[in-house]
């Protein structure tokens, strides 16, 4: 996890340093939800979180973002009383095309993009929710600018998450397809 937040940070830097022109980068902070639309193994339930972000936006059209997803579920099904299991998107990158190419305080977007994910083992050691993975997600958004510096925003995505578990034998495939639900409050330099 640090080398994940100095290599951060260093592409920040960096990207900051380089000569672009103002309201181009964006970093923010929100919450977020998943709703687990097919139940699979882990079966969860909806559960909150937060996430931040930092976007480069390359076009008037066009821009590239990197997150940090954190949400905690708690399990249900045959994955019952298992409480506390983490939901981690560590990194997710994501094209964002957006719909208006004019100058408007209302922002609309389409995103495609792919991430690495993992989930924790939660209070029930024995049931093996411990997974880690790859995976795609396709979502729309819309971003509200009170200014030149500042927006708000949200954002629906399905995501469609291939995991890995090596405990569960030679059967150790699983996937989960959750609806992430995002908001966010965004400063732009």
């Amino acid at each position: 996890m640090k080398k994940l937040i100095i290599v951060f940070a260093f592409i920040l830097t960096c990207l900051v340093a380089s000569q672009a022109h103002a309201q181009y980068y964006t970093f923010g902070i929100g919450p977020v939800g998943n709703i687990f639309v097919v139940d699979t193994d882990p079966e969860l339930s909806p559960g909150v979180g937060g996430y931040l972000f930092f976007d480069y936006r390359w076009s008037p059209q066009l821009s590239t973002q990197v997150s940090v997803i954190v949400t905690t579920e708690d399990g249900k099904g045959r994955n019952a009383g298992d409480n506390g299991i983490e939901f981690l998107g560590i990194p997710t990158f994501d094209i964002k095309y957006y719909l208006i190419s004019s100058v408007s305080r209302w922002d609309p977007y389409l995103m495609v993009g792919i991430g690495f994910y993992a989930i924790s083992e939660g209070t029930n050691g024995a049931d093996n929710t411990f997974a880690v993975g790859v995976g795609a997600n396709a979502g729309v958004g819309c971003d509200f600018y009170f200014n030149d510096r500042w927006s708000t925003g949200i954002t629906a995505s399905f995501r469609s998450v291939g995991l890995l578990d090596s405990t569960k034998g030679p059967n150790n495939g699983t996937a989960i397809f959750p609806v992430t639900l995002t908001g966010n409050i965004a400063y732009h330099f």
